[in-house]
């Protein structure tokens, strides 16, 4: 291997833009952080292989973004093409997030593509279910949905007392597709709106994709807001076969929509489900936040980093009204920084670092 070693990164993007801030460092921290040279190939245009072979690289990152192409003919195709251009001697890491959609396709291209490592944002429990071993020739490795970056993690916030917003959220208006999760998703949203209301406090809350953030806009919306609210990222439906809406418009929804017969229901012990980067990012900022209970992936813990209330919303009003206590409140997002962004423990210098250390060994 050279001193320096190559590591390309595959993305699939000509969506939105501005990316939304926790989208863009996932991609690009790993200019900041690998031990050696980085080149970026967006396989959403066109571009030729033969540049990739010519590159070299040691490593070869596919962003979730790249996987996503699997849902359409000429997206596989860029990234298939991608891959064959890639040396056999690189080293082959994919990091999905949308593990319950079209799993067969994903489990197919991970084998197709010769993926040595998997970063998968699933609960370690899960991993023998939806990668089956007799289907699974690559490692797996635990990865969040986001890491906190150096800017994020040196971020000056004040004291709660301070801030203006009592309360804020986004969200948008999820399809029937995502089950009781994404239901829950918007739920959260409507009943801190409603707390502020009644208590005559000011609210910062959209939950139907309206008044959108990105970039550093949603980072000094958290940086004002006293409390947010929030639920793991997620969904109570799998779909092993690619039945269910990628890009195209949701199925017909509401309560009456029933998800086709090769959809899994799940139970609420066996959701897939996984921490947002919004919840790194409140404990960036020290912003209280009030979260439906959860094992949000091993970092946050009920009590200790968030106010945790119970599926039903049933005391989300008792909730909130602790971020009013300054010494509850503060102690717990003092804390929450401590254990979780200061530490550096979370943070993209250190797992990239960690993923370069073993795949390149």
């Amino acid at each position: 291997m050279r001193n320096r070693p190559t590591a390309l990164v595959l993305y699939n993007w000509r969506g939105q833009w501005p990316m939304r801030r926790w989208e863009h460092q996932r991609i690009f921290a790993w200019k900041t952080y690998f031990p050696g040279r980085v080149v970026f190939l967006n396989i959403g245009f066109p571009f030729s292989p033969a540049w990739i072979t010519q590159l070299d690289p040691e490593l070869v990152l596919v962003d979730a973004t790249a996987l996503t192409a699997r849902y359409t003919r000429v997206g596989l195709g860029g990234l298939r093409r991608a891959m064959e251009a890639a040396p056999a001697r690189a080293r082959r890491v994919a990091a999905p997030l949308d593990e319950f959609l079209g799993l067969q396709s994903l489990r197919d291209v991970l084998v197709e593509t010769r993926i040595d490592l998997l970063l998968t944002a699933l609960e370690p429990a899960l991993w023998d279910s939806v990668y089956p071993t007799v289907q699974r020739p690559f490692a797996l490795r635990r990865f969040l949905t986001s890491y906190i970056d150096d800017r994020l993690m040196r971020r000056a916030s004040s004291d709660l007392d301070r801030r203006s917003i009592a309360v804020s959220y986004r969200a948008w208006e999820a399809p029937a597709w995502l089950g009781e999760m994404g239901a829950l998703k918007r739920e959260v949203g409507l009943r801190a709106s409603d707390w502020a209301r009644a208590r005559g406090h000011r609210a910062d809350v959209a939950v139907d994709g309206e008044r959108r953030l990105a970039g550093e806009a949603w980072i000094r919306l958290l940086a004002a807001s006293r409390a947010v609210v929030g639920v793991e990222g997620g969904s109570s439906l799998v779909d092993p076969t690619g039945v269910l809406p990628t890009g195209a418009p949701p199925p017909p929804g509401g309560e009456g929509w029933t998800p086709p017969d090769s959809v899994i229901a799940l139970e609420p012990e066996a959701e897939i489900r996984a921490m947002s980067p919004r919840h790194l990012e409140a404990a960036a900022t020290r912003t209280f936040q009030v979260l439906v209970e959860g094992g949000y992936s091993g970092v946050l813990e009920a009590g200790v980093h968030y106010q945790p209330v119970r599926r039903d919303l049933s005391d989300i009003e008792a909730a909130l009204d602790l971020s009013r206590d300054p010494r509850h409140a503060q102690a717990m997002v003092d804390r929450a920084h401590a254990e979780i962004v200061a530490s550096g423990r979370y943070s993209w210098r250190t797992v990239v670092r960690e993923i370069a250390d073993q795949v390149l060994a």
